[in-house]
């Protein structure tokens, strides 16, 4: 799978070029790191954001891509907006943050089970 990350305005003018590319399956959108570099940094749904999904996804249905979706995994129902625009794939996270929640919670459970007081 070939996947091409926009996340720049230089990105986004050629968007219908890069979609068009023989290979490519999927454009996917890393919305904080778009965010920052138009300058609204962390505002994933200004309009700005909202026209970048739309050409993209535009930019998809007329080449037979898929659209991608990151940095909304803690913004539910905005992610969801995007998915009824036509996204596919939906990134909830990142392998690091998976990492560090499954180490937090061995952890956690690791300290109750023996921090409980011994069985008389």
């Amino acid at each position: 799978m070939v996947v091409i990350m926009i996340e720049s305005a230089v990105a986004l003018e050629a968007v219908d070029a890069i979609a068009a590319v023989d290979g490519v399956d999927m454009l996917f959108i890393g919305t904080n790191d778009l965010c920052a570099e138009l300058g609204i940094p962390g505002q994933l749904d200004h309009p700005l954001i909202r026209q970048a999904y739309a050409a993209c996804m535009r930019a998809c249905e007329v080449n037979g891509k898929h659209l991608g979706i990151g940095g909304l995994n803690a913004h539910p129902a905005l992610a969801a907006e995007f998915v009824e625009l036509g996204a596919r794939y939906v990134s909830t996270g990142t392998d690091l943050s998976f990492l560090a929640t499954g180490a937090a919670s061995r952890a956690r459970q690791m300290r109750e089970r023996f921090s409980a007081p011994p069985h008389t």
